[in-house]
């Protein structure tokens, strides 16, 4: 199926916050990733079919991520009913937040104008819900987009933008960078037909960090960016142990499916990119960026695109942590 609209303007990247309230009093589980993806696309099926149905395409599910509905208490207590797979209480004093990337420019628009012709139904008297997650209706307060910096998860930028901010990257011989993995990650790996059947990578080995993000990068850039990310020498770099795990804050975690238990892990990894002796460090080929440089990108993209399995049902929520 044909992309519904002109896929020749710039590579943009957007995440949003959407802030819902709930009509009424109710419970919903802890971990809704699943139920979020699946109630945004019948929104986005209802406000633009045609772009609903494209991106529900099983080659283009890396187009935008959705995060499971997220509530105001600690890190701890989510995690622990996560786990233990418990209903949380909803109120409609309070509002809940659901946030959502899009992974095209063209996206945007559409989304936007989506928006407006919802609430153009709005009257002082009857609001329509947004959103229904399980049998809990939402209404939508706000949606959020603006660029805070490390300190939240909104944000807008351009691939061009995040190649320009590698390039101006000074590495020493042994720099390092720390991931946050923020919402359960984890790499589905081997075949559910053959020898063993598929098994869950529990850690962030930079093979499958790295390698994941350049896909994704390959799923997304247009073809003058395309060949920035050097795949092949960025393959050979993680094989040689360029690039290795030097501390981690990571704990075990699973969440509940429908249909299955998805276990993974959540926290921090410190990865350091290693300079061989014998290597003189300089871009090569097409890529204005050095491999190291490659990688920093790469860490950007992630906090847009996600990492790893099912990042559009609220897996893989990640970015560069901060000191």
């Amino acid at each position: 199926m044909e992309a519904p609209f002109s896929m020749t303007g710039p590579a943009k990247l957007y995440a949003l916050m959407l802030k819902l309230r709930p009509l009424q009093y109710g419970t919903l589980m802890a971990f809704s990733g699943e139920l979020v993806h699946g109630a945004f696309l019948r929104w986005l099926r209802s406000a633009a079919p045609d772009v609903a149905e494209w991106l529900h395409e099983g080659n283009k599910r890396r187009l935008f991520t959705c995060s499971s509905l997220c509530y105001p208490y600690s890190e701890t207590r989510m995690l622990d009913a996560e786990r233990r797979n418990v209903h949380l209480p909803l109120e409609p004093a309070h509002t809940y937040t659901v946030r959502l990337t899009l992974l095209l420019g063209e996206l945007f628009p559409l989304f936007h104008q989506a928006l407006v012709d919802f609430s153009t139904q709005q009257t002082r008297e009857a609001r329509p819900p947004f959103m229904q997650l399980g049998k809990q209706l939402f209404l939508l307060e706000e949606v959020q987009v603006t660029n805070d910096g490390a300190a939240g998860w909104t944000g807008f930028t351009s691939l061009s933008s995040l190649v320009e901010h590698a390039r101006g990257i000074k590495l020493g011989r042994e720099s390092e960078l720390t991931l946050e993995f923020a919402s359960l990650t984890t790499f589905s790996r081997g075949n559910p037909k053959t020898g063993y059947g598929a098994n869950q990578v529990m850690l962030p080995l930079p093979q499958f960090v790295f390698q994941n993000l350049a896909r994704r990068w390959q799923d997304i850039a247009p073809p003058e960016l395309a060949g920035v990310v050097q795949s092949a020498e960025l393959d050979e770099y993680l094989q040689n142990d360029g690039i290795i795990i030097v501390d981690y804050n990571l704990k075990a975690h699973h969440v509940h499916f429908t249909t299955h238990q998805q276990r993974g892990f959540v926290g921090t990894c410190t990865y350091q990119l290693r300079r061989a002796r014998e290597f003189s460090e300089a871009p090569s080929g097409e890529s204005p960026l050095t491999l190291r440089q490659q990688l920093y990108l790469l860490a950007n993209l992630a906090f847009y695109s996600g990492i790893g399995y099912k990042t559009a049902m609220g897996l893989g929520r990640a970015r560069i942590a901060t000191s």
